[in-house]
């Protein structure tokens, strides 16, 4: 953990979780209220493995046990690390680990709660409270521990009780670089877990309770996209402008909200003097602004060449040379007429990950199995339900949770097999590193999830034989990448500039969605027509106002995922060796924590993010399917074949 001087609950939790199941755009995210499952085997997760409740005598002995450990800390080690030895020290650092990894618990656990009810977030203020409490006996130490003279610890670090801590001293040391003083720091940590948390609250209730007027009823944004299915283009656009209208009936109440923790944001930023609004995430990632800048640079840059060449051949499928904005989500017309297509029951997708992740590594499938086995999947829609998609990993101690709602869809299955891939991440790095030295960057942690969407992909596709079918996957495939590279890029583009036009003062609604609009319409290019949904999605996107800036990281990830992807089919075509060679270094990577900088992990793959060519090699697998898709209209269409075998359909999500 970081950052606990800071004391903010919400974001330590943030920091553990992959919340968000990034949307499809034109869609909104999950809103849980009458979801129907295609099947009713669906599991709901054991929270008991960790609590059997919130005011449990479980909960209360290891906060107990917490708090009188923490006091002794402080006594022993307050205003005396700089004195200590090097074996001292790593004596220090492992009875803090210890502690956080008994608190980390109880903050997963707080998590978790809220995530499975949202009528749990009342209930949750006291330990939420006691957390950072606890956190402010202990936060000391790494304020301690990062003012430390550089050349007073580097003679302490050949003790080996410290030098198997060194990657994390080095990153506390710069993360904490910006810290202020103690008191002012404490203080903004208490402002922090009140102010950032009330506000966050106020956005997901506001979110959950719009409701669309369809014909004189009201509906759930979620229901509406579900009537837009099957349903004439006409008929979608009047829905899509309905959205767009609850949506703007909200639009004061939600800029005030964006306003107000942009603002809280920029005084951050200002307080610790950092030169940019995403300088605290990109320290958080071990990037430098010239890294995050050559990315955003050689992402918009390939817009012309990859996203507007895309969708101006999807209009070029529906005889148009402009798609209509809800055209996007509509199948193409020559799209595959299986009854049975898009739909996988909870046990099928089951099946076709765990096929899928036994393929490339038998260590993959069996620990994604255990959490089908231990009930450690949350996969059923309830109408209170939390949005959204995360795995969270609980501590070298305890096993990650995955959480999700299931409802059948291509797009279902390929979140599930992207959760597991943080999951089994998760468990590969604190199993070999233990809880501090398994932090990742959140750049980093997209790898794992991003490659396991691969991997599935490639399982549904290689089943398939029907070349419609296998034009509808190519179809989502090179449709989901660009999601991921390019609009998630795009996603920050509109948060860089949204911060930096906040400098100048309270921003209106209409304000705010100008510079929305402009970046989708960079993004989308001159053959997608955009509309009043459009210009009021932001609001919808839960990463601008939960965790900043952390759309970048699916940009980096996807092309970092890329490029690597490559490298194993690559291996895997030059014969076992290669094949084995390169998934004993793959996972080896997964289990390195932050043992290695993002440039020792890419150098094996002949990848330096520094340059526009990582970027580009990335982005260039997504013009190898586009060029394959391409090709295909050229072939002359064979009739097609009746097929046993489901094939999917439907957006893929991450």
């Amino acid at each position: 953990m970081k950052n606990h001087l800071r004391g903010d609950f919400s974001r330590k939790a943030l920091s553990l979780r992959h919340k968000f199941k990034k949307t499809h755009d034109g869609e909104a995210p999950e809103m849980q209220e009458d979801v129907e499952p295609v099947n009713d085997n669906l599991p709901r997760w054991n929270l008991n493995d960790l609590y059997p409740g919130l005011a449990s005598a479980e909960i209360e002995a290891d906060k107990q046990e917490i708090d009188l450990r923490a006091a002794k800390f402080r006594e022993d080690y307050e205003g005396y690390v700089g004195y200590l030895s090097g074996a001292e020290l790593g004596e220090a650092i492992a009875e803090y680990e210890a502690i956080e990894n008994m608190r980390q618990k109880i903050t997963c656990y707080v998590t978790l709660m809220e995530a499975d009810d949202l009528n749990n977030f009342a209930k949750t203020e006291n330990l939420k409270k006691w957390d950072s409490t606890a956190g402010g006996q202990i936060g000391f130490f790494e304020a301690e521990v990062a003012a430390m003279a550089e050349r007073d610890l580097m003679t302490k670090l050949g003790a080996p009780e410290l030098a198997h801590y060194a990657p994390w001293v080095a990153r506390i040391r710069a993360s904490n670089s910006d810290l202020l003083d103690e008191d002012v720091e404490s203080m903004s940590g208490e402002f922090q877990s009140v102010n950032r948390e009330a506000w966050r609250r106020l956005y997901y209730e506001t979110l959950n309770a719009i409701r669309v007027e369809v014909d004189g009823k009201k509906y759930s944004i979620d229901e509406v996209h579900e009537a837009m299915a099957g349903a004439p283009l006409e008929e979608r656009q009047i829905m899509r402008d309905k959205i767009g209208d609850a949506l703007e009936s909200h639009g004061k109440r939600m800029a005030l909200i964006y306003n107000t923790m942009i603002k809280d944001t920029l005084i951050d930023m200002e307080l610790r003097k950092f030169a940019r609004p995403d300088e605290g995430e990109n320290t958080g990632n071990a990037l430098s602004p010239e890294i995050v800048d050559t990315m955003t640079e050689t992402v918009k840059a390939s817009y012309s060449k990859l996203s507007h060449r895309f969708y101006a051949w999807r209009a070029k499928q529906h005889g148009v040379e402009v798609l209509k904005r809800p055209q996007l989500s509509m199948e193409l017309p020559d799209a595959s007429k299986k009854e049975d297509s898009g739909v996988y029951d909870f046990d099928e997708a089951r099946r076709i990950i765990l096929r899928a992740f036994k393929r490339f590594s038998p260590k993959f499938s069996r620990i994604a199995k255990k959490f089908f086995d231990t009930n450690h999947i949350d996969a059923q829609p309830r109408p209170e339900k939390e949005s959204g998609a995360f795995s969270m990993p609980t501590g070298p101690d305890n096993f990650p949770y995955v959480f999700m709602t299931y409802t059948g869809g291509i797009d279902d299955l390929v979140t599930l097999g992207h959760e597991l891939g943080h999951a089994v991440h998760q468990v590969l790095a604190e199993k070999k590193r233990g809880l501090f030295l398994s932090e990742m960057s959140t750049a980093i942690s997209e790898t794992a999830s991003i490659f396991a969407e691969s991997l599935v992909f490639d399982e549904i596709l290689a089943k398939e034989k029907d070349p419609a079918v296998k034009k509808d996957l190519l179809v989502e495939k090179v449709e989901g990448m660009l999601l991921n590279s390019l609009q998630q890029l795009s996603y920050y583009d509109f948060e860089m500039k949204v911060h930096e036009a906040r400098k100048k003062g309270e921003l209106s609604v209409e304000e705010i969605s100008d510079i929305w609009i402009q970046t989708q319409k960079d993004f989308f290019g001159p053959s997608v027509e955009t509309d009043k949904y459009d210009r009021y999605y932001w609001m919808v996107v839960p990463h601008f106002f939960d965790s900043p800036f952390y759309v970048y990281s699916y940009s980096f990830a996807q092309n970092l995922v890329s490029g690597l992807y490559q490298a194993y089919k690559a291996a895997e075509a030059e014969g076992p060796e290669a094949r084995e060679e390169f998934v004993e270094n793959y996972i080896e990577l997964l289990e390195t924590g932050i043992t290695r900088n993002v440039y020792e992990m890419t150098s094996p793959c002949d990848l330096d993010p520094e340059t526009p060519e990582f970027w580009e090699k990335g982005l260039s697998l997504i013009d190898k399917y586009l060029t394959v898709l391409e090709k295909m209209d050229e072939e002359p269409k064979a009739a097609p074949k009746a097929k046993k075998n489901s094939a999917p359909k439907g957006p893929a999500a991450a």
